[in-house]
């Protein structure tokens, strides 16, 4: 076993509809699982709990099939299943829904639930089969949405269920669910979590992965909590409440202290959004961000906070509305050297992995390591990747290695390293520490900070409330497009932070 918490729910003595058993998996140099053993009671609900990059996910995956672990097994309503595919895991009844539901929006009801993805004869498709076996799982979760609904028609809470119906009716048994209420205002929230609980006292059985500590102790009969890719405790929910979880999922290596001195506001923001409007994403955005503070963007996934963001840094169009900058108007942030951005996916958004760690560093400063006749010097290459690692503590023997070889704490440091380099006086950041271990969750928090101490004017985006409660000195909430509040950090707290971003969606 992979922890010795005395709590630990036994697997020799439960009737089990998943066990895993030492399970590792590595990608690279990471390693994303070590030695993790699992197991979920027929009939409960089994919450994985644990930050972001810590393992959820992947473990998720193995059990789907979808990953094979290079060590460990996995069993799956007793029966332990060597090499498990994708196809072992859904004929034993593993359904999967993710955040983005993988649901048709131009499809009815009818039609997402009766997609299996198989070819019928001469391409019909067999609408009665669908209706009936729509309101047969529809009945099931007690819903009286109309089988012939559009689905894009439906709100994100009702497409929820669409995708546990869809899993219920496809003989589904085993639902492991991410994140499955991040987009879901407080009372959807209240209503998708009865549903679940409906479904587990009929003796369906859920992996339930969420951020929302209020929601684990509420919904889940069993807790697992993982860390740096091991379980490190696990038991009965009734034995956890969520300080003992938050403790858990951090190993005490990040409190949520507050930024002690922020510059007083300036006479005149940094960076300032007027109007702004983009079609149905976001709408009458008013903003500024001033020099020496960190101000933080939060809302619900979905909620357009990020491309608000995406926005300011000149990487999407806007419809309407002004950005300045000092006072001056913008016609093309983008090409602005004095503004960057560092996107949540380092993996495809922002890092070239192939390249070496300097190369990478230096993209956004080439006018630093020009040589003569305007060709890039490499030692001046060099000589910028050798300074930044320097700074950032990025672990690596040489920059002349490719990015790829780094852990994703270091990769985070490289992209990084390539937005401070311009020197830049403003900086978006968006969930710059996804992905990455406790540790390095830290020191990004720390060098956040320094930077906004530096007269830096910092945007940060998250979707963590420890994260804002932690780094920003003002938050902005983003609801339905809108920025709905605004509140001084030190005048909320983390249930404040869920409780706004889970209000009802503006008018």
């Amino acid at each position: 076993m992979t922890t010795d918490d005395p709590d630990a729910v036994d697997p020799d003595r439960e009737d089990l509809a998943v066990q895993v058993d030492g399970v590792t998996k590595t990608f690279g140099t990471v390693r994303a699982l070590d030695d993790v053993d699992l197991a979920v009671r027929r009939g409960t609900i089994h919450a994985l709990v644990g930050e972001n990059g810590s393992g959820k996910s992947t473990l998720t995956k193995v059990i789907a099939g979808a990953h094979p672990p290079d060590a460990g097994t996995v069993s799956l309503g007793g029966e332990l299943i060597e090499d498990l595919t994708p196809r072992d895991a859904l004929r034993q009844g593993v359904r999967v829904i993710y955040q983005d539901f993988a649901l048709f929006p131009n499809m009815t009801v009818a039609d997402n639930i009766g997609f299996d993805g198989g070819v019928r004869p001469a391409g019909l498709v067999p609408r009665a089969r669908n209706a009936q076996r729509t309101r047969e799982a529809l009945d099931t979760l007690g819903l009286s949405i109309s089988p012939s609904t559009r689905l894009g028609s439906l709100s994100t809470a009702e497409r929820q269920l669409v995708a546990i119906a869809r899993a219920v009716s496809a003989d589904g048994r085993i639902i492991l669910m991410d994140e499955p209420t991040a987009a879901l205002t407080q009372k959807e929230i209240d209503v998708f979590l009865s549903t679940v609980r409906h479904l587990a006292c009929q003796g369906l059985s859920f992996v339930f992965i969420s951020h929302k500590l209020r929601e684990v102790v509420e919904i889940a009969d069993d807790v697992s909590i993982i860390r740096d890719g091991r379980i490190v405790a696990g038991g009965r929910a009734a034995d956890f409440d969520q300080e003992r979880i938050s403790t858990l999922m951090t190993g005490g290596a990040v409190s949520n202290v507050r930024r002690d001195a922020a510059w007083d506001p300036s006479e005149r923001p940094l960076l300032a959004a007027r109007g702004l409007r983009l079609g149905s994403v976001f709408a009458d955005i008013d903003l500024e961000v001033h020099p020496g503070r960190v101000t933080g963007l939060s809302g619900l996934v979905g909620c357009g906070k990020i491309e608000i963001g995406l926005a300011l840094a000149g990487l999407i169009p806007i419809d309407r509305g002004r950005i300045e900058l000092d006072g001056t108007v913008l016609r093309d942030p983008r090409s602005e050297p004095s503004i960057q951005y560092v996107p949540d996916d380092r993996l495809t958004e922002g890092l070239m992995l192939d390249w070496s760690i300097a190369d990478n560093i230096a993209v956004n400063s080439l006018d630093q390591t020009a040589g003569r006749g305007g060709l890039q010097s490499v030692a001046k290459l060099g000589d910028l990747g050798r300074l930044w690692r320097k700074r950032l503590r990025i672990k690596t023997p040489t920059v002349a290695a490719p990015v790829s070889a780094l852990s994703g704490g270091n990769q985070q440091r490289v992209l990084l390293s390539r937005t401070l380099a311009p020197g830049p006086r403003v900086l978006i950041l968006n969930n710059p520490t996804v992905g990455v271990d406790v540790g390095s969750r830290a020191e990004i928090h720390d060098l956040v900070r320094s930077v906004a101490d530096d007269g830096t004017a910092v945007l940060l985006i998250s979707d963590e409330p420890a994260e804002l409660m932690s780094v920003c000195d003002d938050i902005a909430f983003v609801v339905d497009g809108r920025i709905t509040q605004r509140r001084a950090a030190d005048q909320i707290d983390e249930d404040g932070i869920i409780d706004i971003n889970g209000q009802e969606k503006a008018a």
